[in-house]
């Protein structure tokens, strides 16, 4: 007979120290707290309570949001004293001006650190037509790979596409890594297609392709409709080996009924802009590193 087993759901969160606060919390807000205590003390009597009231309001406000407001899961004292060490001027990439450095030192007193700041380095040496990635050790190739429903299947084909992977895995003699993303999905030219090939169908035909349009439109007026997007990169201790194993994952999605087919560098970079700049935000080109 199974039995349940209880299993905490709060095991990475801080301890409480105090009034349900953690340690963090309590160290932002004691020294807000003694400060102003000691201002009531100091200026009882002489200044008027309401007047206290409207300086001290505002202070303990702000130690409030400092120790309990959170920001993407970062607690808000984390952000202040990140942005507080942070350098006031950006580097530029390319070796550093040593002037503008020595004169950062001089004003932060940090002068070791900065000494040492160097441009980060490019992990990718190229990317060839054929979008094989050179590492300077080793190289990588990437595969679209599609999608199964694995809910969908029976416990024997779920069985059997668990075998298949793990035979793939311990096949391969380099690394593997599986990107998934998630992008919009545009159908305004899969809508205007339709509507070109509807007039051309019988009048019963026509008028299923009308409803089939109508619906789709539907969807994409209410909904944001999502593309998943699978990648597998595979690598290797040189170009032949990580088209090797590339060709081993496309066997596997074959295998299991999923389309792959290998990216080449302008497909690679499109994807990497996408993973970047989900937005079109950004105007930089993404060009220079895949030559």
């Amino acid at each position: 007979m199974e039995r349940g087993v209880y299993v905490p759901a709060d095991l990475d969160l801080p301890d409480k120290l105090l009034f349900n606060l953690t340690a963090r919390q309590v160290a932002v807000l004691t020294p807000a707290a003694l400060t102003l205590w000691g201002l009531w003390q100091a200026l009882a009597g002489q200044v008027h309570p309401m007047l206290l009231l409207l300086v001290s309001a505002p202070l303990a406000a702000a130690a409030f949001v400092l120790a309990l407001a959170r920001r993407d899961g970062t607690t808000l004292d984390r952000l202040v004293w990140a942005a507080l060490r942070a350098p006031r001027r950006p580097l530029a990439a390319g070796t550093p001006d040593p002037a503008a450095v020595k004169a950062a030192a001089a004003t932060s007193g940090r002068k070791g650190r900065l000494s040492r700041v160097r441009p980060v380095p490019a992990p990718v040496d190229g990317v060839d037509d054929d979008g094989v990635i050179d590492f300077g050790g080793k190289c990588a190739v990437a595969v679209a790979a599609g999608c199964v429903n694995f809910d969908l299947r029976s416990g024997s084909e779920q069985a059997a596409l668990c075998e298949a992977f793990a035979r793939l895995l311990h096949a391969l003699e380099g690394h593997l890594q599986v990107c998934v993303t998630q992008r919009p999905v545009d159908l305004t030219g899969y809508l205007a297609g339709l509507d070109t090939r509807a007039a051309a169908l019988p009048v019963p035909l026509r008028s299923a392709a009308e409803a089939h349009r109508a619906w789709l439109a539907s969807l994409t007026a209410g909904h944001q409709l999502l593309g998943r997007e699978v990648t597998v990169v595979v690598a290797g201790p040189d170009a032949d080996a990580a088209i090797r194993a590339a060709g081993q994952v496309e066997a596997f999605c074959a295998q299991i009924g999923a389309d792959a087919h290998r990216l080449d560098r302008a497909a690679l970079a499109e994807r990497i802009r996408f993973g970047l700049d989900p937005f079109g935000t950004a105007d930089a080109a993404f060009g220079s590193w895949s030559r």
